[in-house]
């Protein structure tokens, strides 16, 4: 599928509910092709639409640290980076990706894009939480920056100065 396809289903998606929902059913369907492309389609919303994704957050978490699909998982959780994760009372579902992030971003059997994704939910999720923030710091601090691409390096780094302030 092309972007322009992609970008078409968004536009549709934003200004019909019903087609909407069957892009988040065809996420969490067993159609592989299908889940990748509603998916993408979905990162593409404007972020007005937020209130929609955020409705489907708990089985797009469970699709993202429950999919092989390395592309999949990449794309579900930009889908969750966009979100606002802070509550007074976390779900079961909100530490389950916290969990998944923390092992994730520093696996380097993970691709950048997974590792940086990652990175920012984790600190979104501990963002109201100071013992989770510390946790975050110091996992970030044993990455060796010099094992790291340059967009994970870049987000490590900019998460560390904000966990600083």
């Amino acid at each position: 599928m092309h972007i322009e396809e992609i970008k078409a289903i968004a536009r549709r998606a934003h200004s019909d509910a019903a087609f909407r929902e069957g892009l988040f059913s065809a996420l969490q369907g067993n159609d592989h092709t299908e889940a990748v492309h509603a998916a993408w389609a979905l990162t593409h919303l404007p972020k007005e639409d937020n209130n929609h994704i955020a409705y489907h957050r708990e089985e797009l978490t469970h699709k993202a640290i429950s999919t092989p699909d390395t592309s999949l998982r990449r794309i579900t959780l930009s889908l969750l980076e966009r979100l606002d994760w802070s509550t007074d009372d976390p779900p079961e579902h909100y530490l389950q990706l916290l969990d998944f992030c923390f092992q994730h971003m520093m696996s380097a059997d993970e691709p950048y894009g997974v590792r940086s994704l990652c990175m920012k939910l984790a600190y979104s999720i501990s963002l109201p939480y100071p013992e989770l923030l510390g946790e975050l710091r110091q996992s970030l601090l044993l990455l060796e920056p010099t094992e790291l691409g340059a967009g994970v390096r870049c987000t490590r780094n900019k998460l560390l100065k904000a966990i600083k302030q």
